[in-house]
């Protein structure tokens, strides 16, 4: 594992060193000079409120909790600490995610059970987001023609199987996999020499999957609102990129924003497997800017924008995790079975 992860690295590091290496560099530098420090405060507080969506839509598939202001900004700090670990670990999301609900139990009484399951209905209202996001941006791709044939035929298809996958998640979860699963073992052979603790770990995974199904069937609204305030924020990023072109001196109109920050989505989930999306959000930035600008240096600068987005918010988020008292030793001794199972699911 550590091994693929390693190449994975060398690989978008390669891709990164390609892009940069095909760059005029100079040209890029000239105008990131002209975003200024105003500006970057600028598009830095719309991310901002791209991340308060996020730990909304978070905060929504709790039932037991009451949003309002004050569960939504420790929500957001919960989120922001989740998102460093993904970006400094090479264990992504098996960093952030398990460390959420770490914090919710120890900080604000939340069970493990109801934490875990809440992260996978969050990845769950994230995707859904994803799809419609992309799809919207999909449709304006092929409406305007922005962007080359190819481009919109090979987003088309990453589409149609991100889509699937979604739905092959939402069906494992609905259709009780592993509780399936944990009867199956207990009948057979095989159930008699698995340890307990991995017995027990299926019957907490079981304890969440009835609580998925409770909440898919009596929750609609909740899961509604999650899915919106989720969309909302991705939307946010189209409304930065669009900010920020403008403020590049290369202005286009935010449908085209749309696309661009869509084309760069689809990418990224895609090529989820690459560390912390290493070379290939500026490949795909880079790709989407120049076709609708005609300016890769357009698409460079926009790209170290985002980075410098994200090396804010990991800076901020290791921050708190030094307030929250918490280490990457308390996912091994802390957490349990049933988050742990999330996490490996890749949710």
């Amino acid at each position: 594992m550590k091994r693929l992860m390693l190449a994975m690295v060398v690989v978008g590091a390669a891709l990164l060193g390609v892009i940069l290496y095909q760059a005029d560099l100079s040209e890029a530098w000239r105008l990131l000079s002209q975003v200024g420090v105003s500006g970057m405060a600028l598009l830095l507080s719309v991310y901002v409120v791209g991340g308060f969506g996020e730990s909304a839509s978070w905060l929504f598939t709790l039932p037991s909790l009451v949003p309002g202001p004050r569960w939504q900004w420790r929500f957001f700090r919960m989120w922001i600490v989740g998102m460093a670990l993904e970006y400094v670990t090479p264990l992504a999301s098996l960093g952030g995610e398990p460390m959420k609900a770490i914090l919710l139990k120890r900080h604000y009484g939340v069970p493990y059970r109801d934490g875990s399951a809440s992260l996978v209905l969050t990845r769950m209202t994230d995707l859904v987001a994803q799809v419609l996001f992309m799809a919207i941006g999909l449709g304006l791709m092929f409406r305007d023609e922005l962007l080359p044939a190819g481009y919109r035929i090979g987003a088309l298809a990453g589409l149609v199987i991100f889509a699937v996958a979604i739905l092959g998640f939402f069906l494992v979860q609905t259709n009780r996999v592993f509780s399936r699963l944990r009867g199956w073992l207990e009948r057979g052979r095989l159930g008699a020499r698995l340890s307990e603790r991995a017995l027990a770990g299926l019957d907490a995974v079981h304890d969440v999957e009835t609580q998925l199904v409770e909440f898919y069937s009596a929750r609609r609204l909740r899961f509604a609102l999650s899915v919106a305030v989720a969309f909302a924020g991705w939307s946010s990023g189209a409304l930065a990129a669009w900010w920020a072109l403008d403020l590049l001196g290369h202005p286009v109109s935010f449908s085209d924003a749309f696309v661009i920050e869509a084309f760069m989505l689809l990418v990224r989930s895609t090529l989820f497997f690459v560390p912390a999306d290493l070379g290939t959000q500026e490949g795909a930035l880079v790709l989407s800017v120049d076709a609708i600008t005609g300016s890769p240096s357009a698409g460079v600068a926009l790209a170290a924008i985002r980075r410098a987005r994200d090396i804010v918010f990991v800076l901020v988020g290791l921050a708190l995790g030094v307030h929250y008292s918490v280490t990457l030793r308390d996912l091994g001794e802390e957490l349990p079975a049933p988050a742990r199972g999330q996490a490996d699911s890749g949710t």
